[in-house]
């Protein structure tokens, strides 16, 4: 324990509230934004891949930029504030276009849109999660936090997937389709610009770090770089989380084709989701106090474990009246298990930060939790594009309803077996990460030392 108070869940509540506005305005193009271009704009499986592969090319070199000036500015100013302001603002205007686009539809205006709602997001959401790891650095502060905010994500994504249910008596459906995408584009817009401002008004800044060369904001962008290189333990980290993300990207890309175009449940995705999500909240504070009580890498490592494995009934289940009840207990099982990643994840990132600064005697984080963004970016950007790969080289037709046998293969080795072999591999990784409780309290008994000593000199 650092000593830092118990933060009060007005606190809590108010930096989760972003959270739910992100998830939500995301809720598309983690989902159904792939399906529904391809399905009502006439986009191929290969453009749809082509420009989610860009997209996330593009994020290896805007993140890390983001990242390092946030940092460059919070060392200057001592807070983060205006870049989730700026971002959220940004990310409206590109998500309005993106999800109501206009005129003809092509690969190239899909690409633009996309670009510009990934600059938007990263602008307001790298700083916001790095503000975490200011708030508190208490080992199981830090895991309340994260509680909050995983919390905040799954309404934002409940509140998305009972979008068509809501609007079933003006669209006459409840299918995702073109006009349920331009009410979830406008409700975004209310929520994320107010949730970013409850935000910045209720959240402290978190105190600012110990005096070093750059902090004042002179590091440069060469010094960023070495501290994320030189960072082992960020290294390992990244390695593990990537494995399992890449897992879980290839499946949450390949969802809808899944749902829709497989299991034939198209009118029922909302009702499956609406059910399915509630246990990733019921399973969050769970996971919040099993990271506390057990340890976060521990916890996490289990939750991948358990994932895993639940993935592989997606391959069992086939079209029929049983179909989506058997997907909805698939769901809830591997929802329940994988939302201990959102939860730890951040956390150890959080400690991995208080390494940064003891190693190298400035707070970049910033810089790391943009390559965490980056490679979040990443896996679902490549894993979308390597499922829908996979699946289109098997022969799966989003256009059809009736799957050949090879296309159906393609589509569950896609969308079961790779993501439950990659969660397991990522699982024995996490088990042995090397900041534990333990270390992290010696970590940060050392920097508090260092700062006495620099005040007495």
């Amino acid at each position: 324990m650092s000593g830092n108070p118990a933060l009060g869940r007005g606190v809590l509540g108010a930096y989760g509230a972003p959270s739910f506005a992100q998830a939500f305005i995301h809720g598309p193009a983690i989902s159904v934004l792939q399906g529904i271009y391809a399905k009502f704009f006439g986009l191929s499986l290969q453009e749809i891949a082509f420009v989610i592969l860009i997209s996330r090319i593009f994020d290896a070199v805007n993140d890390p930029i983001v990242g390092f000036l946030s940092d460059r500015y919070r060392a200057r100013h001592g807070t983060r504030k205006p870049w989730l302001l700026a971002g959220s603002l940004i990310a409206v205007i590109a998500c309005w276009f993106l999800y109501v686009p206009s005129g003809e539809v092509t690969m190239w205006s899909f690409l633009f849109w996309y670009l510009l709602a990934d600059i938007g997001w990263t602008v307001s959401e790298v700083p916001y999660s790095a503000w975490l790891a200011e708030i508190s650095d208490d080992y199981e502060e830090r895991a309340r936090i994260t509680t909050w905010r995983t919390m905040g994500r799954f309404l934002g994504l409940q509140a998305f997937f009972g979008l068509p249910i809501a609007l079933q008596s003006i669209t006459g459906s409840t299918d995702f389709t073109p006009e349920t995408l331009r009410w979830a584009a406008a409700l975004a817009a209310v929520a994320l610009l107010g949730t970013a401002l409850v935000a910045t008004l209720v959240v402290p800044n978190g105190r600012l770090r110990e005096k070093s060369s750059g902090s004042d904001g002179s590091s440069s962008l060469v010094d960023a770089g070495r501290a994320v290189a030189g960072n082992r333990p960020l290294l390992s980290f990244t390695g593990m989380f990537a494995i399992g993300g890449l897992g879980a990207g290839i499946a949450s890309g390949l969802s809808f084709f899944y749902i829709d175009g497989y299991l034939q449940l198209g009118e029922q995705l909302s009702v499956v989701m609406i059910i399915s999500i509630p246990i990733s909240l019921v399973a969050t504070p769970v996971w919040g106090t099993l990271c506390r009580r057990f340890g976060k890498q521990q916890a996490w490592a289990v939750g991948y474990v358990g994932a895993g494995v639940a993935s592989l009934s997606y391959y069992f289940i086939g079209p029929g009246e049983n179909a989506a009840l058997l997907l909805i207990t698939a769901l809830l099982v591997v929802n329940a298990l994988i939302v201990v990643e959102a939860v730890a994840a951040p956390a150890v990132l959080a400690d991995v930060v208080d390494y940064g600064r003891l190693r190298f005697r400035d707070d970049h984080a910033g810089s790391y939790f943009a390559f965490y963004a980056m490679v979040q970016k990443i896996n679902v950007g490549i894993g979308a594009a390597l499922g829908l790969l996979i699946a289109g080289t098997f022969g799966f037709d989003a256009t059809v309803t009736t799957q050949s046998a090879s296309g159906r293969f393609g589509l569950l080795l896609a969308f079961s077996l790779l993501p439950a072999a990659f969660l397991c591999i990522a699982a024995m990784w996490i088990w042995r990460f090397p900041i534990d409780r333990r270390r992290h309290a010696v970590i940060i008994a050392a920097i508090e030392r260092r700062a006495a000593r620099e005040i007495e000199s």
